[in-house]
């Protein structure tokens, strides 16, 4: 962008619909087997709360 768009209204209105296109982008690219893996990292830890739980009560 040139140093006179830079700080009018039109090259702001530009930078913020390149941000949210940016956003937006990043939202949908995630899919759903990254997000089951992510969620797999917790299940170390929530076996060891079970377990824990477990050893504890019983």
């Amino acid at each position: 962008m040139s140093d006179p768009d830079r700080f009018n209204l039109d090259g702001i209105a530009a930078d913020k619909a390149r941000i949210e296109e940016a956003n937006r982008t990043q939202r949908t690219t995630r899919d759903r087997s990254t997000q089951k893996l992510i969620a797999l990292t917790n299940l170390p830890w929530l076996i060891a709360i079970a377990a824990w739980l477990l050893w504890k009560y019983l």
